[in-house]
């Protein structure tokens, strides 16, 4: 019976043995797991968001680019010709710009641009969006909470409120002017060497007996250009709808001068770049 009694202690000891190399090995891989996770998936998710704020800041540039027509339709000829990844018409621009450089399959292209998109209409700045996207939960967090929301759940290619559409014909106005401008001078090149390209100016003006004469020019930074855009906001008709076919008609005529323009400048700089694209066409 003895006997008995020490072979039930062993297996019981055995046991415990076992039971504390298990959980000792277990806790082991959960040290090795919140290594991994803080070194690839935490530091991983972050560069993410890097990338993301980077992506939104070109945007933004993109956004003022004058030729931005022709460089959104070149995105979209690369991805489809060099890697097979075509979008709609009515994919927005942001999403292209994200496949582009992401190469992310429809989804979670979708994920990222609403991201950025978002935090573009709460007026975020590209150097905070990091620091949005955390606050918020995460992209994913982002998109689904503005799915739910109905004020800012509209397809993609849509402008998400009446102040936001305002807006996006202010822009296009503000495009098209810059090939029909109101008036236009050269200043020389003393007084543009210091100044960015693709950026809009502000100038000084000093007014004498109904002849204006400048003063001084600067580029307008992003409060100062959003300004601009919700004052030529407030100034569209009332009536969305005749706004909208005036503004774009306007802008059609710009962006068909702006083809033209180019096309001069091709064939005068390189012939042979538009015979092709003449035979394309």
């Amino acid at each position: 019976m003895s006997t008995e009694i020490i072979e039930s202690n062993i297996e019981i000891g055995s046991e415990l043995v076992l039971t504390k190399t298990i959980i000792g090995q277990a806790d082991d891989l959960a040290l090795e797991h919140e290594d991994f996770s803080e070194q690839y998936i935490i530091a991983g998710r972050k560069a993410m968001y890097k990338l993301l704020e980077k992506i939104y800041a070109l945007s933004e540039q993109l956004d003022k680019s004058i030729d931005k027509e022709e460089q959104i339709t070149l995105l979209r000829r690369i991805l489809a010709e060099k890697h097979g990844i075509r979008t709609q018409q009515n994919t927005s621009d942001v999403t292209v710009l994200v496949r582009y450089i992401t190469k992310a399959d429809r989804k979670t292209a979708h994920v990222y641009s609403r991201a950025i998109e978002i935090a573009r209409m709460n007026r975020v700045d590209s150097s905070n969006f990091v620091g949005y996207v955390e606050q918020a939960g995460g992209v994913e967090r982002i998109r689904s909470s503005s799915a739910t929301n109905k004020e800012l759940h509209q397809d993609l290619s849509a402008i998400e409120s009446e102040i936001e559409y305002k807006y996006e014909l202010a822009r296009k106005y503000l495009t098209a002017r810059t090939e029909l401008p109101l008036a236009s001078f050269n200043l020389g090149k003393r007084y543009t060497q210091t100044s960015k390209t693709n950026s809009y100016k502000q100038f000084i003006g000093y007014e004498r007996n109904g002849r204006y004469y400048v003063l001084t020019q600067q580029d307008l930074d992003g409060n100062q250009e959003l300004k601009l855009i919700e004052q030529i906001a407030e100034w569209l008709d009332p009536n969305l709808k005749y706004a909208e076919k005036k503004v774009i008609a306007f802008y059609s005529k710009a962006m068909l001068k702006r083809k033209q323009r180019t096309m001069k400048e091709i064939t005068r700089r390189r012939p042979e770049l538009a015979a092709r694209i003449r035979q394309v066409a």
